[in-house]
């Protein structure tokens, strides 16, 4: 048997995917095992039907199937994910790939596709994503019914504290500073987890914001912290994204008050905020000149209370970080850092940019998570 034969033999008994060739028009022209698998069809039900019989709803199918056919024409191929019908009208979802099939002169003989069906992966898709909105409406309803609990707490355990510390041996007063602190930090991981969990349930609608408006938000939210340290706080001209405008207030104060939190002691802090447009997307960076931290745990530092020193010398609940993580994911951005031990630290991120919005190359010397390890 010649090597094309066996070729043809072995894609005509594939099972596992449905691979055919629609004419120009869209007729069907070849069969293969996996078409009667996946479809039902017969070889001799099968060939001469319009390509469109597979795609739901039927109303429409003729139009998506051309719209398919014209992307193929023009780019070379086209990927079709969505639901898929069989002949006994049952539905399935399937993952679709069209290409251009042209003869050695360049004229066009048709449309090679192949489908596989992705039901199995869909509903388990949908069911984490079922899962995981039933588990952050339940950290919503966590932490909010938790904070009425921590705010009496706090409350009476400072009553205590102001009426009988030094009426009582200093066993009795360490033990109510303990208390009173360790309700401080529990209300502020309750209140940090609240925000963790609304920024998916409760994100509005993504709207046309000038980040450098926000950005001032944010600084004006930190000024005693700023002014406390005597920190200079500079940046660039930053774009117009479409984005949740709170959000964009809470991320930047985030990471700026992640390098404040983080200073050298004996170092007047200097934190600069610039972006650069890179194609299809804005990447920001917030740059500090703080203690810094080994690279090895850059991936590590936007999980959940992930903490590279103890609370004992820098306060703080862990989830900072990875608020911020989720905002620019859940925006379609990614966000990762860049540090060096005692040299201070780089956090970058990026978000889409509007279409039209352009900018300069202003140089941020950085290396991209896809182009390294260092990304979360």
């Amino acid at each position: 048997m010649q090597p094309e034969e066996l070729y043809r033999v072995q894609v005509r008994e594939l099972e596992d995917y449905a691979m055919f060739m629609i004419d120009p028009r869209g007729t069907v022209i070849s069969w293969n095992r996996g078409v009667e698998r996946l479809f039902g069809f017969t070889e001799q039900e099968w060939l001469g039907q319009d390509g469109s019989i597979i795609l739901t709803p039927v109303e429409n199918a003729r139009e998506v199937f051309e719209a398919e056919m014209q992307k193929a024409r023009e780019t070379g191929s086209s990927t079709d994910i969505r639901w898929h019908i069989r002949k006994d009208k049952s539905e399935f979802f399937a993952n679709g790939f069209m290409n251009l099939v042209k003869d050695g002169n360049g004229e066009v003989l048709g449309f090679a596709k192949i489908v596989s069906d992705e039901t199995s992966r869909k509903r388990l898709q949908d069911s984490l994503t079922e899962s995981n909105a039933a588990l952050e409406q339940f950290a919503w309803m966590a932490s909010h019914d938790l904070q009425e609990p921590l705010r009496t707490m706090g409350t009476f355990s400072q009553l205590l504290m102001r009426k009988y510390e030094g009426r009582l041996d200093e066993d009795a007063d360490r033990i109510l500073s303990f208390i009173v602190k360790a309700a401080a930090r529990m209300k502020g991981l309750v209140e940090d987890l609240l925000i963790y969990a609304r920024i998916a349930t409760e994100r509005e609608r993504p709207a046309s914001v000038a980040l450098d408006e926000d950005l001032e938000a944010a600084i004006t939210q930190l000024s005693h912290a700023i002014h406390e340290s005597g920190a200079r706080v500079t940046h660039d001209a930053l774009p117009v994204v479409r984005a949740d405008r709170g959000q964009m207030v809470r991320l930047f104060q985030n990471l700026v008050g992640n390098a404040l939190k983080y200073r050298k002691p004996d170092v007047t802090p200097a934190i600069h905020i610039a972006a650069e447009a890179h194609g299809a997307e804005w990447i920001f960076c917030v740059r500090d000149n703080g203690i810094g931290f080994d690279e090895q745990y850059a991936s590590l530092i936007f999980a959940p209370f992930k903490r590279l020193h103890p609370a004992s010398e820098y306060a703080g609940t862990g989830v900072g970080l990875a608020i911020c993580h989720r905002i620019v994911t859940g925006l379609g951005g990614r966000i990762w850092a860049e540090s060096t031990p005692g040299e201070g630290s780089a956090f970058f991120f990026t978000l889409p940019a509007e279409h039209g919005n352009s900018a300069g190359k202003s140089g941020l010397n950085r290396a991209d998570p896809d182009e390294n390890s260092h990304g979360s």
